[in-house]
Formats: structure tokens, C-alpha cells, sequence
């Protein structure tokens, strides 16, 4: 993970849609009390995203940020880490999303890292990411469970990850909880799914609020598990921010 650096940093949300209650569904097809383990949701808030919501229109929210931070001055690989299974069993989406953007070098999927899809996957980038050409990362969180009781959204970060200086670089990241790396940071930005304190730091940077040679933490916890990253804003004004990361309200089939 030394050397690596964030040069270009995009957000999308998109509202949800079509989720359905949990008592709609057969008992045996989704067991309520290993969701609740597994989510933190209570089965009576307890929201499943029906079959029914595949295509929408327009483009998913990876279309999105990829599209916003545009091509890549050399062909590098795209790697894109999904928190869940994919929306629809019938489409491949790293090949839809290679295909539409018109992606020329290679790609690779990494999926069902859950909440750790924005932290720990950084221990894989570490050593993935060529020295020549960087990376293109999407990070993509479209759950397919959640709480009836909050706004939601499914969200996507995009990082053009280069080897060497850059305006934010990788300190280090880890599973469990942040040890010492916690009071070393200037902020600290936390959320549920992999996607979350990326948003808010997508936020804060958009509103100047992180100065040069401040220590970010990045902390994603779920109810199973865990996860930090932690980055140095070393020359945040470098830094090339698109897209945007406010959230749009939630509908519900």
C-alpha cells in the first residue's frame, strides 16, 4: 500500500427504489433472524429490493462516477469492488459497465466485501495497482437489504489512483477497529456501508474544509465487522473533484 495516492475523486447517489417489505417474501427465502445478525435491521423495518428493479433508467451510479472522472491520460486497469451481490443474477455487471464506458484496459470485479468494500480492499490495491499506468477504482454499494426506518440511497465513489506523491495518499488501512491511527487523525469520517465516509469526505473537501497535511480516517463499522483507512490530505487543492455527493430521498415499492 506505500505510494499510493488519490489524484481524482468522483461521488454519485441515486434514490432507492422497489423495496419491498420482509413479510412479502416466503420465511424459508430470507431467514429474518440471520438478516437481523447479519444487518442490524429488525425484521418489522426490514426492507428487500424486489426483482423487479433491474434496468431503471438512465445510468447505475457506477456509469456515474466513471463517466465523471472521465478517461484516463494512459490506459491503466479499472477495478470495480461491489459491497453485495449484483441487482440483476442475469447481467455481468463489470462487462456492462466495461462495454458502455468503453473501457480500453484490463478490469477486474471484487464483490461482497460489505462494508469493508471502501477500507480493507486498499490492502488489495496496495499491491494490484501497476507502477507505470495507476488504477481506476469504483466503489459500489447497491444493498440489496435495508432499514425501512431511514433515507436511503445507493451510492458510488470513484478514485484514480496513481503510485507515488499525490494530493491524498494512502497511510494505511485495516480490519477491526482503528487502533492508534484514530487519535493521529485530523478527522474522522464514519458510516455503516463502504460507501459512506467517502461521501462525507467527498463533502468536506468540496467545502474546503481539509486543510494541507491534515490526517484523514476513513472508519466503516457494521454489526458483523469493521474497517479504517487512513489517508494524508497532502495537497488537497491538487485534487481533482467531480460529481456530487448529496443524497436524494428514498422510495419504496
Amino acid at each position: 500500500m506505500a505510494g499510493l495516492s488519490v489524484d481524482a475523486f468522483a461521488a454519485a447517489t441515486l434514490p432507492f427504489a422497489n423495496y419491498l417489505p420482509l413479510s412479502t417474501f416466503a420465511v424459508e427465502t430470507v431467514p429474518s433472524v440471520r438478516l437481523e445478525q447479519e444487518h442490524g435491521i429488525p425484521p418489522e423495518h426490514l426492507m428487500v429490493l424486489s426483482s423487479e428493479d433491474l434496468a431503471g433508467e438512465g445510468p447505475d451510479v457506477s456509469a456515474l462516477v466513471l463517466a465523471s472522472l472521465g478517461a484516463p491520460p494512459v490506459e491503466q486497469p479499472l477495478f470495480l469492488v461491489r459491497s453485495g451481490p449484483l441487482r440483476d443474477s442475469m447481467v455481468a455487471a463489470l462487462a456492462q459497465l466495461v462495454h458502455e464506458a468503453g473501457w480500453a484496459g484490463e478490469d477486474v470485479g471484487v464483490t461482497h466485501l460489505e462494508e469493508l468494500g471502501g477500507t480493507v480492499v486498499f490492502d488489495l490495491l496496495g499491491w494490484a495497482v501497476p507502477q507505470e499506468s495507476g488504477a481506476t477504482v469504483v466503489i459500489c454499494d447497491e444493498p440489496l437489504f435495508a432499514d425501512g426506518r431511514r433515507d436511503g440511497r445507493f451510492a458510488a465513489v470513484g478514485l484514480r489512483l496513481s503510485r507515488g506523491a499525490g494530493p491524498l495518499t494512502v497511510a494505511g488501512c485495516g480490519e477491526g477497529p482503528p487502533g492508534a491511527e484514530a487519535p493521529a487523525a485530523d478527522h474522522r469520517f464514519g458510516g455503516r456501508g463502504p460507501c459512506d465516509s467517502w461521501l462525507a469526505l467527498h463533502e468536506a473537501l468540496a467545502a474546503g474544509r481539509i486543510g494541507a497535511g491534515e490526517r484523514v480516517l476513513l472508519h466503516a463499522r457494521g454489526p458483523l465487522r469493521e474497517g479504517w483507512l487512513l489517508l494524508e490530505a497532502a495537497d488537497p487543492a491538487a485534487l481533482r473533484l467531480t460529481g456530487s455527493a448529496s443524497p436524494a430521498p428514498r422510495t419504496t415499492g
